[in-house]
């Protein structure tokens, strides 16, 4: 009968409660902490594409003549402006190609923007 007190005893699951809660708070916290890193990079690259797209508009309206300057160079000035790098700046005849690259919390991200003179219509 002693023995099998002591082996009772031994294996008690008093306290498990305790543990088993706070390695679901863990869990909990993880993915939220993850899920937070990974939105912050989402939102890194619509930025990004954003600014990167405003750049080629500038670059493409300089190419049109609406503005002063070069557009490759008026490109390169919007996109240092925001802290990205001006990787190609391309212009086949009237269309604007630019890449950018950004580097955000260690992880560099690189998008594409085109402008080209569209058709309006005014009624």
């Amino acid at each position: 009968m002693c023995q099998k007190v002591w082996f009772m005893s031994l294996y008690s699951d008093r306290g498990s409660g305790s543990i088993l809660g706070f390695g679901i708070i863990s869990a909990v916290l993880g993915i939220m902490t993850m899920s937070m890193a990974v939105s912050a990079q989402s939102l890194a690259i619509a930025r990004l594409q954003t600014q990167t797209d405003n750049a080629a508009l500038a670059a493409e309206d300089v190419l049109r003549g609406l503005a002063i300057g070069y557009p490759c160079e008026t490109a390169e000035q919007i996109v240092q402006g925001f802290g990205g790098t001006l990787e190609t700046c391309h212009i086949v005849s009237s269309d604007i190609y630019i890449s950018v690259r950004q580097q955000v919390m260690g992880i560099v991200h690189r998008v594409h923007a085109r402008a080209a003179p569209g058709l309006s219509s005014t009624r």
